[in-house]
């Protein structure tokens, strides 16, 4: 079988990550062949790359009992949690992505041996989804925390990960693993079967998966717990007082806000089966043919409490014609009493500076807010189905170089349904009596209404990528320096892309009380070429034990904004063999996706404070250009119905990246490792929505004309539009330091291995080009995501017998401040351990969160950031037997 620098990579590289989670540069051990490692396509010593790489090994994937990669690999200190993960019930839409660096996941390229993903989520959006690929066929996962757009093209601002997969075995093998929760909810199950055979000429592999995750419920946990200003009977609020309607309809009783969380889920549920087959055939001494296929289906359920309905998102009652005439009494009778006792307070009736809010019931009436509950809850569920074959030959030159060239195709297609949505056209024929039904809410919906505008939201999606790549790589032995020859790799790629996201008509119309979305379609192709070199300017020399370069330049030619040049260079200098130094610095860039380049108008809610309100939560006061709206106007809740998608005219995002590190593995102190690591990017021209805030505080507070004209006003004076698609004013700079320590200890009766990693965030910076504003995020906790504390560490002690292993895991994010209270530290602590029966036999178990640690809540009124542990203590177990 023909064994090229790749296959010889693959070798090398798992015995550097025997012990589990490891850094590739910071492990002695053996020397071994050169190979290829992520971020580089020529091949080298492993220790001698410029950039940090962490690789976890399947070991460590089966000693950690997790069920997708994006469990595992966001435990780790350079992950940031900006990222969907299965925490997200509302919104989530049953997609886990990773995210390097908290700069998000389109800016993390994911690849499956070396090569692209195709992204695979709903709305068109440039991510992969980490539950396609499954656990069982990986052999390890490749972590570069360092700008690779040089090497590998757009995306790869943060870093890259490259998830590499088991390409031989022998046998058959059967793995189960099952895991509940302490509190209720969230049990999970997974049986695999991974067979194979390995020839003189060549190998098989496959491997067909199927995993069920169960959901969480807010019931589940006594920490969980939402309240909404939407009732089953209706609330009314006004400017003279708040009212909740009596189940008879025709009563008001004190206000009181409704339980919705008996209604709704904490994480989602997911049920998945994958297929994935491999081989290579070697058809002479130097050519070998390669194939890949992957093929899963998921589904994916979420559950919301029943849709909410107030005049900020079209339900507009009018007071007089829809609410009963004895509410309207009562109303009237505390207007009046709310009048009197303004009056009695000293107010002047006169006064025309200061009048009282509302000259009638009928004008300080606010909001009717509604949630039918009777008609059942919001459940949504996502059903995906992704496909991937890949194949190509590769081999090696007489004169020692090596050739690759693959080509790839990807399609990812989904439906998506939502139950008991509601129409708002049929609303308004109610309203209007061209229904002919009842149309007073008060008091609840009857079953006659509900089933009128009730209706199952449909929804359908696809994204497509091929890939087309050929390489060349070797040593230019004409070229010599004193440590070698320099290395050369080489090559070309095509990638196109394309994706279309088609939401029912009801949406697309803007029927729906959900988000207004327009159909999305649009596609690009890229072409794109590459050279590396590789200079070994010194080796085994007095003070220099190695010195060495690495240059790599791109360019790429894209359909939708033209060419792009990216290079990156690096350096390694190890005055002794223990000590070394290394740095890198390089530019990378991020294409707008098809999503950002072609979605239609789409509808959001953002959290926003109008500056008409004029109640306690517009600290700032009403604003000076507020003469639309009523005295003592009220915004309808917390959030603003906002106009966002793409702009067919925006530009690459680009980046700096600089890297210094130093590792240290000092020879009179057995299997000790330490590196140090600082990182530094910047990220310009940045694709992001604009200032909205701003944009409101220009309009209302300043009176700025070219502001006013993205804002409309609807029903009550509230704001029933904002536009804000997205536009290249960003700019993100952000600084941290990397730790890592390893030691391994031996004795007769085993191994203890001790590690410690950290990561300190010293600066994440955002600056709005539009708004001239700066938000500084470090120490900051989003309400329900994005996590960017000074310190996150994650440190662990294994130990090591003849036929067993038993550890412990400690995962620790420091305090930080959420935008509403401080919110404290959290640490984690988990324990595994493992048993080898016999050689055929593996029992596996552990307990993650041992403490049974709960989330805080982040802003005091029922929100938890969804990069903390929901599930709570979880015991898991596994079973492995090979045939």
């Amino acid at each position: 079988m023909i064994k090229t620098k790749l296959s010889v990579a693959i070798a090398a590289l798992g015995t550097i990550a025997a012990t589990g989670v490891v850094a590739q540069d910071a492990v002695p051990g053996p020397a071994v062949e050169e190979v290829i490692v992520t971020g580089s396509r020529i091949a080298r010593d492993p220790l001698s790359t410029t950039g940090p790489i962490t690789i976890v090994d399947s070991e460590a994937i089966q000693r950690s009992g997790v069920g997708t990669i994006d469990e595992l690999l966001n435990d780790l200190p350079s992950m940031g949690t900006t990222g969907i993960n299965s925490n997200d019930n509302n919104g989530g839409q049953g997609l886990s992505f990773v995210d390097l660096r908290n700069l998000g996941s389109a800016r993390t390229l994911v690849l499956v041996n070396g090569r692209r993903f195709v992204s695979s989520a709903s709305g068109v959006s440039s991510a992969v989804d980490m539950n396609n690929i499954p656990v069982d066929m990986i052999d390890r996962i490749e972590v570069l925390t360092d700008g690779a757009s040089a090497v590998y093209g757009s995306d790869a601002v943060a870093g890259v990960i490259n998830v590499v997969m088991k390409d031989s075995f022998e046998g058959l093998r059967v793995n189960a693993r099952t895991g509940a929760t302490t509190e209720g909810g969230g049990e999970n199950g997974e049986v695999s079967f991974t067979f194979g055979n390995e020839g003189a000429r060549g190998n098989f592999i496959g491997n067909v998966t199927h995993s069920v995750r169960d959901e969480i419920t807010y019931n589940d946990r006594e920490w969980a717990g939402l309240f909404s200003s939407m009732s089953p009977n209706g609330n009314i609020l006004t400017n003279y007082g708040n009212f909740a309607v009596g189940e008879d309809g025709v009563s008001l009783n004190p206000y009181a806000a409704y339980d919705i969380g008996q209604h709704m889920w904490l994480s989602g549920a997911m049920e998945r089966t994958s297929v994935n087959l491999s081989g290579t055939y070697s058809l002479t001494d130097a050519v070998e043919a390669f194939g890949e296929f992957s093929y899963t289906n998921k589904t994916t359920n979420q559950q919301l409490a029943a849709q909410p309905m107030y005049s900020g998102n079209g339900f507009a009652l009018n007071p007089e014609q829809h609410l009963p005439a004895e509410i309207q009494s009562e109303l009237q009778a505390k207007w009046q009493e709310a009048y009197d006792a303004w009056v009695a307070a000293g107010s002047d009736p006169e006064d025309s500076v200061n009048p009282f809010p509302g000259d009638s019931w009928v004008a300080g009436f606010n909001d009717f807010r509604v949630r039918p509950v009777d008609g059942g809850t919001r459940d949504y569920e996502q059903t995906t189905d992704t496909f991937r074959v890949a194949g190509g030959l590769r081999g090696d030159l007489a004169n020692g170089w090596s050739w690759d060239t693959f080509a790839s195709y990807g399609r990812n297609e989904g439906e998506n349904s939502t139950s008991n949505s509601y129409n708002k056209t049929r609303l308004d024929e109610i309203f209007s009596g061209e229904a002919g039904l009842d149309y007073q809410f008060a008091g609840g919906m009857s079953p006659e209404i509900i089933e009128y505008f009730k209706y199952d939201d449909l929804e359908d999606n696809e994204y497509e990528l091929v890939n087309l790549g050929a390489s060349l790589s070797g040593d230019i032995e004409s070229i010599q320096f004193q440590g070698g020859a320099l290395g050369f790799a080489t090559g070309i790629e095509y990638r196109e892309e394309s994706g279309e996201f088609n939401p029912s008509p009801e949406t697309q119309s803007g029927e729906t009380f959900g988000n207004q979305q327009d159909a999305t379609g649009g596609e690009y192709d890229v072409a794109e070429v590459f050279a590396e070199f590789n200079l070994p300017i010194l080796e085994g020399a007095k003070f220099a034990e190695e010195l060495s370069a690495d240059v790599a330049v791109r360019y790429s030619d894209f359909s939708t904004f033209g060419g792009q040049s990216t290079g990156k260079l690096g350096l390694v200098y190890a005055p002794i063999e223990d000590l070394r130094f290394r740095t890198s610095i390089s530019t990378a860039f991020r294409a707008p996706g098809v999503y950002e380049l072609f979605s239609g108008s789409a509808q959001s809610y953002e959290f926003l404070i109008d500056p008409c309100d004029t109640t306690a939560s517009n600290t700032q006061g009403q604003g000076a250009n507020c003469d639309m709206v009523n005295p003592g106007f009220a915004q309808a809740g917390n959030q603003v119905p906002t106009n966002i998608g793409g702009n067919e005219d925006l530009q690459p995002e680009e980046a700096k990246t600089f890297t210094a590190g130093v590792v240290w593995t000092p020879a009179f102190v057995e299997d000790l490792s330490i590196t140090l690591d600082y990182f530094d990017i910047q990220v310009e021209d940045a694709i992001t929505s604009p200032d909205l805030q701003r944009i409101l505080d220009d309009c209302f507070r300043d009176g700025v004309a070219s502001a006013c004209q993205f804002v409309t006003r609807g029903a009550g004076n509230q704001i029933v539009k904002l536009e804000g698609a997205k536009m290249n004013i960003g700019q993100i700079d952000t600084r941290g330091i990397d730790m890592d320590v390893t030691k391994n200890f031996y004795f007769d009766a085993g191994q203890l291995a001790l590690r410690a990693q950290a990561t300190h965030l010293l600066e994440y910076m955002e600056y709005n080009e539009q708004s001239g504003t700066e938000s500084d995020y470090v120490n900051y906790v989003g309400t329900t995501g994005g996590l960017y504390v000074d310190w996150r560490g994650l440190a662990s002690a294994m130990w090591y017998g003849n036929d067993w292993e038993a550890g412990a895991e400690v995962q620790y994010l420091s305090d930080g401040e959420s935008a509403y209270k401080p919110v404290d530290a959290m640490t984690y602590l988990n324990l595994k351990a493992g048993w080898d029966v016999n050689d055929a036999m593996r029992l596996s178990a552990g307990i993650d969160n041992v403490t049974d640690e709960e989330p805080e809540d982040t802003s005091g009124y029922g929100d938890w950031n969804s990069s903390y542990d929901f599930k709570g203590r979880y015991a898991w177990a596994g079973f492995s037997y090979q045939f």
